[in-house]
């Protein structure tokens, strides 16, 4: 028989929103090195012509991803602690 109840693991949602927050600082350095990987190419590799000139754009806009994914993990980690405290505010008036 179903159960009619709800439970909701509170360690379990703090866990997830602790994992993607690390995960976003992990993936924000493996951005960084990225971005120096192509700078070094376009340093010592690829100086000039339209392959060079395609390369700064690309670079230009790897940039613009710096900091976003652990800003955007961070907010995960809020949702997932804000979603606690509403469940425990809501939980108050039931029982």
């Amino acid at each position: 028989m179903a159960e009619s109840s709800l439970k909701i693991d509170d360690d379990y949602c703090t866990a997830v929103g602790k994992y993607c927050s690390k995960q976003g600082g992990y993936l924000d350095e493996y951005i960084k090195q990225y971005i120096t990987i192509l700078q070094g190419i376009k340093k010592d590799a690829i100086k000039s012509g339209d392959v060079a000139k395609a390369l700064d754009a690309y670079i230009k806009y790897a940039k613009k991803l710096e900091n976003q994914i652990g800003n955007i993990s961070t907010n995960a980690q809020q949702q997932a602690n804000n979603f606690i405290k509403a469940v425990d505010n809501a939980d108050q008036y039931l029982f």
